[in-house]
């Protein structure tokens, strides 16, 4: 019977979170596990610049930079973000694989931190 009480309804919930934690992680890893399929699946399953597709190596990319921004005004899922900004059609996110986003923040002399990455950019 559902509790009409709030703070029962929340007390409730934290001793059935608290018996069954080890259940909830593993439905939580699957959970982001498909939404992040999800979301690969959506931007192509492989890197925009070499058609890689070891889905190990792929990582999501901000096309303009930002994810810094984005992250700490983030208040959900990082996955359904994507997964909404790709069927709004806003094209803000690419995949890449871990060289190819490397290559792409030396090339752009992104941010890391707040300090620009000077010295790699130099180098190229």
């Amino acid at each position: 019977m559902p509790y009409k009480d709030i703070e029962k309804r929340r007390e409730s919930s934290k001793r059935w979170n608290y018996k069954n934690s080890e259940k909830m992680s593993v439905y939580i890893k699957k959970y982001i596990e498909r939404l992040k399929n999800a979301a690969l699946e959506l931007l192509g399953g492989k890197c925009s610049r070499c058609s890689f597709d070891d889905i190990r190596a792929l990582q999501f990319d901000h096309i303009n930079g930002g994810g810094l921004a984005e992250k700490k005004t983030r208040k959900r899922n990082h996955y359904k973000n994507i997964i909404e900004s790709v069927l709004k059609k806003e094209n803000k996110y690419q995949i890449l694989c871990a060289n190819c986003n490397w290559i792409k923040r030396c090339e752009n002399g992104e941010v890391r931190n707040g300090k620009v990455r000077k010295k790699y950019v130099s180098n190229l």
